[in-house]
């Protein structure tokens, strides 16, 4: 069996070796305790438009006041 994941950046489904996790703890920006709450982004490793745009995706939006 070949692992595949769907890359939450482009879309596309890509085998596991041409994954990577991109983690960010997300819980400052909800006012919450550090470490709390986090964030895992999966993109192609191999193409940098992925690894860029992983680093500023967001699974939740919050409205600025």
């Amino acid at each position: 069996m070949i692992m595949e994941w769907t890359c939450h950046i482009c879309g596309e489904t890509r085998p596991d070796a041409l994954i990577s996790v991109f983690t960010t703890d997300t819980s400052k920006k909800y006012g919450l305790p550090p470490d709390t709450m986090k964030q895992n982004v999966r993109f192609c490793k191999d193409k940098k438009s992925c690894i860029e745009g992983a680093k500023t995706f967001s699974f939740t939006k919050k409205e600025e006041k």
